[in-house]
């Protein structure tokens, strides 16, 4: 069956990998990357439960590694929700594998048996963090766009926070600022091209970022001994 006659789902499915380090003052600003996306969700959910170890990690590098459903129920209220994998190393840092849904407005459809999406993408990821209080809130990250191009991820990422209809502009919020039109970050974290704060006091991080090879992230990360 050709890519021409493969169904198109109505739905694709993201895994989406969240590192945050304890010993970062800050401790709310994560590494955001995306390990791939897929066409169903059990495919997508058999890539989480493996793109740790996929990417040259062991089971003894981590003090805790979870992916029982149960389990990662009850973490949502503090870690978000649509957990696949939470794990710690033995140094502090989470991570945070989690599957995110978008509709599928690109019509893409894959040959790969891993019922994983080969082309390249550019994702657009909004973070959430709320205000600093006694209350241990989650950080909310999802992915609220894929495009095949960075010019239309940036356009996307550029009005993300805003809305005419709403009466919702840049002087909304206290603070807010995006990256020039040549840079592709800004200084509130890689990849980040847009940061506002809410009269509440939240912050808003958006962020464009890409699939990278699995090989190249994998001799990367195994050099690194956590």
């Amino acid at each position: 069956m050709t890519e021409e006659n493969q169904p198109i789902s109505d739905f694709i499915y993201h895994v989406l990998l969240t590192t945050s380090q304890s010993k970062d003052p800050r401790g709310q600003i994560e590494k955001i990357r995306v390990l791939g996306t897929y066409t169903s969700v059990g495919k997508a959910k058999d890539a989480a439960h493996c793109g740790l170890y996929d990417r040259g990690y062991e089971r003894d590098w981590f003090s805790t590694f979870e992916t029982n459903p149960e389990a990662l129920e009850v973490l949502a209220s503090t870690e978000g929700t649509g957990l696949a994998v939470y794990a710690i190393a033995t140094d502090g840092t989470k991570f945070r594998i989690r599957i995110c849904t978008t509709p599928n407005d690109l019509q893409l459809t894959t040959e790969n048996e891993d019922g994983r999406i080969a082309i390249p993408l550019y994702y657009v990821v909004q973070t959430n963090i709320p205000y600093c209080s006694h209350e241990r809130k989650p950080v909310g990250t999802h992915i609220e766009g894929q495009f095949k191009s960075y010019a239309e991820a940036r356009k996307f990422a550029s009005t993300l926070l805003l809305s005419e209809e709403d009466g919702i502009n840049t002087s909304s919020y206290q603070q807010y600022s995006e990256a020039g039109a040549d840079e592709t970050d800004s200084d509130y974290g890689q990849n980040v091209v847009v940061h506002a704060i809410n009269s509440n006091g939240e912050n808003f991080y958006v962020s464009i970022v890409t699939c990278q090879e699995l090989e190249s992230v994998r001799l990367a990360e195994v050099s690194i001994n956590i």
